[in-house]
């Protein structure tokens, strides 16, 4: 004869339950696993890009230096323009010397 009483029920609640427990656990494991492997494959894509650029980058100052050191100062110049911010320029106005 089986107890079908309150606690038995709680028995088998708990044992359903953990099973689900169990399996959503499984599930974010392998979510996991796939997420970590893409990030990593993005990671190597990216990484091998640019080195490619650096690589071209440096071929090309070594195939031009001047026209290398003129870009490389001009950026300087626009970089600097940019990150000064506005300035405020102060105009006087012109006193009529004539009488």
């Amino acid at each position: 004869m089986t107890d079908t009483g309150p606690l038995s029920l709680d028995a088998r609640h708990r044992a359903k339950a953990r099973g689900k427990f169990e399996e959503a656990g499984a599930h974010a494991k392998d979510a996991y696993g796939s997420l970590k492997g893409g990030a990593e494959e993005l990671y190597e894509g990216g990484r091998e890009h640019v080195q490619d650029g650096l690589r071209l980058i440096e071929s090309k100052v070594r195939d031009k230096p001047a026209l290398a050191l003129t870009a490389a100062i001009g950026l300087g110049v626009l970089l600097g323009l940019l990150l000064r911010g506005p300035r405020t320029v102060y105009v006087r106005a012109r006193v009529s010397t004539r009488s």
